[in-house]
């Protein structure tokens, strides 16, 4: 080995490098992406990508050190880069359960709200804890050997001919479009999905080819049609429409009516929506090592006019918290690869929502963090015709930091004092004479989901039984056991009739927005058993979405054998906003998709970014065709038809709402 160390360096430079992309391709190494199958093809032409751009690597550095020290500095260099990118992605994939594009880099136009330390701590954590350093193993291997072997370098220009070189590169180069035509065309033919361009990239153009095609060449893979006709795709979609007097249910096929029992019960009044930050259904309604998680809202839960619907799932993308607003207010599935919030800044589009149809009320919305943070400050009240959206920086004037510092937590507002500023509001709006919407998002529980027993007054830690290993877990359900008694006293003491902050005829909806993200190791140890993959996803998916109507209107309206107030049907947050239109009795033209929670149709919910399918009968996951049967169902395929086809016709329908319409001017 010591006469040719060069050529181990080269060895170790190529087959480490490219074992190294198997991070980003197999959810053994990396549990937060779904890969699609792997085939013979999808390997071959991924190694030669892979392979081609090493090469070109290579080249690159004997035309510019020309020995082979020098040059196996370089490489060492160029392998300590490319093994940082991989461990990036990775945290990508942890937090967006997506494959990384440049055209998701809208998200960094997000203000980090000050927890950019937490978060780079948890990093540091992960590293190790989950195994994310392996990542550099080909950079600390060539360190090594060239640091062995630093005096064993033959002293000698490497000498290769320039016709050698430029037909090499050629070749790679061949190799590189061979690569990424063959995954533009099987991905076009096999899939199509935008939201997976990126996986499907990695996995069949290789890694290194794929993304510096993207960063170099800003090749845009996402299957949309910039030419298209919006008529056209529209009037496809409408096929799903659910605003007509009588339609078909794709699961049980029975007739169902955008008129029922529950039409325009609550027209008339006042709504009150608290949208959870990161509050996920496995907290409610249940105990961990002898303690209940959520005591007060279970407490709630036994009231009549309390409905949990506790198999509800979210529909987020990348967007997250603004794709939770998106689908609440629109009923609408985020495409999954596009930030709704970001595209609106670049773009002027409208679509059909909850506050256009408000036409009388004063509504508000508010954010505890920076008030750009997903454009919040243009797309409330641009988008979603709020009348006022207020976050950090309104709060911050109207309650200077020096004289209420007990109403701020860190650098967010404190959920405690966002909620009492939306009620004064809400009750400012009633005392006009006005109805009133009131749109709430609380801030914790927030990643890192660190331990906030030294800035939250009377907050105690709870052991659950999970261990040291997993504290981010154990942080996490402490901030949403506190919340649980911060949101209950809000709803309690704004529904008696005795308090002076009654808000008369309010109804109250409360949902959780997405998951956790946390490692899969963690819930394993919180619950005492292995989880299936399938299964461990359906978890981080699962939200609560709670409906309390004190005047007890909902509850009268439901048949005997049909009063319950754990509602165990798949729903979806989509599903909240043909309920509240349905409740209030709004009437439009506008087509929705979903159904009203209370009346007892099916429903399903599916991934933006997974394409997992929820139904009451089963999960499943099309990518890499794994299924998981839960009760005693049994896989319907043509319902998996009906809801694909669905996604497929309202991805295209918004893609093109968004990229065809009108530039903003900035």
């Amino acid at each position: 080995m010591k006469k040719r160390p060069f050529l181990w360096i080269l060895i170790i430079f190529f087959v480490l490098n490219i074992f190294n992309t198997y991070f980003l391709t197999v959810s053994v190494l990396n549990q937060y992406i779904i890969p699609f199958q792997h085939t013979f093809l999808s390997e071959l032409f991924s190694f030669l990508g892979n392979f081609a751009i090493l090469v070109i690597f290579f080249f690159i550095g004997v035309l510019i050190f020309k020995k082979p020290k020098r040059v196996s500095i370089y490489l060492l260099c160029v392998t300590f880069l490319l093994n940082i990118a991989i461990i990036a992605l990775q945290y990508y994939s942890k937090g967006y359960r997506l494959a990384f594009s440049v055209f998701n880099f809208s998200l960094m136009k997000n203000p980090t709200g000050g927890f950019g330390g937490n978060v780079f701590l948890d990093w540091v954590y992960e590293l190790f804890l989950y195994y994310r350093v392996l990542a550099l193993f080909p950079f600390v291997f060539m360190l090594v050997l060239t640091i062995v072997f630093r005096k064993d370098f033959a002293d000698v220009r490497i000498r290769l001919s320039f016709k050698k070189v430029f037909c090499s590169v050629l070749l790679c180069i061949a190799c590189c479009v061979g690569s990424y035509q063959y995954y533009q065309y099987s991905f076009r033919k096999n899939w199509g999905f935008s939201t997976d361009y990126a996986q499907y990239g990695v996995q069949y153009a290789g890694a290194y080819n794929y993304y510096l095609s993207e960063f170099i060449f800003r090749i845009d893979n996402r299957p949309i049609d910039r030419t298209a006709d919006l008529r056209k795709k529209e009037n496809v979609l409408l096929e799903y429409n659910k605003n007509k007097s009588s339609y078909v249910n794709a699961i049980d096929q029975k007739v169902y009516s955008n008129q029922d029992k529950q039409t325009g019960i609550l027209k008339g009044k006042n709504i009150f929506v608290i949208q959870m930050e990161s509050t996920m259904g496995f907290c409610f309604n249940q105990s961990y090592n002898g303690v209940e998680v959520t005591p007060y809202f279970n407490q709630l839960f036994k009231e009549q006019n309390c409905f949990y619907f506790n198999k509800a799932y979210t529909t987020v993308g990348i967007g997250n918290t603004s794709d939770a607003e998106f689908a609440f207010f629109t009923g609408m599935y985020p495409v999954g690869d596009m930030t709704i919030a970001w595209e609106y800044d670049a773009y002027d589009f409208g679509i059909s929502n909850l506050g256009g149809h408000l036409k009388d009320y004063l509504k508000y919305s508010y954010n505890g963090t920076n008030e750009s943070f997903y454009n919040h400050n243009n797309l409330h009240e641009g988008l979603y015709n709020i009348t006022s959206f207020r976050g950090l920086e309104t709060f911050e004037n109207d309650f200077p930091r020096e004289q209420y510092a007990d109403r701020y937590l860190n650098y967010w507002i404190r959920d405690t004092a966002i909620l009492e500023w939306a009620r004064q509001t809400h009750s400012s709006a009633m005392q006009l004479g006005k109805n009133a919407f009131s749109f709430v998002e609380t801030i914790t529980p927030h990643n890192p989901f660190y331990d906030l027993s030294k800035e939250q007054p009377g907050y105690q830690i709870y052991d659950f039984g999970i261990g040291s290993t997993y504290y981010q877990l154990t942080n996490y359900m402490n901030q949403v056991k506190y919340n649980d008694k911060i949101l209950y006293d809000f709803i309690k003491d704004v529904t008696n009739p005795e308090s002076s902050n009654y808000l008369e005829d309010t109804i109250f909806v409360i949902y959780g927005d997405h998951g956790n993200a946390l490692y899969k190791g963690a819930y394993e140890s919180l619950l005492g058993r292995e989880l299936e993959d399938l299964e461990y996803r359906r978890l981080l998916l699962n939200i609560p979405i709670i409906i309390y109507d004190p005047t007890g209107t909902i509850y009268n309206s439901l048949e005997e054998g049909s009063k319950d107030w754990i509602l165990q049907q798949t729903k979806s947050n989509t599903d909240m906003y043909r309920t509240l239109l349905n409740l209030l009795g709004i009437e439009t033209d506008s087509p929705y998709f979903g159904v009203n929670m209370f009346s007892g149709e099916p429903s399903y919910s599916y991934d933006p970014k997974n394409v997992d399918i929820l139904t009451d009968e089963f999960m499943y996951c099309m990518k890499n065709e794994e299924y998981q049967l839960f009760n005693s169902g049994k896989l319907d395929e043509e319902l998996i038809d009906h809801i694909m086809d669905y996604r497929k016709k309202q991805d295209d329908y918004l893609n093109t709402l968004v990229y065809t319409s009108m530039k903003k001017k900035k």
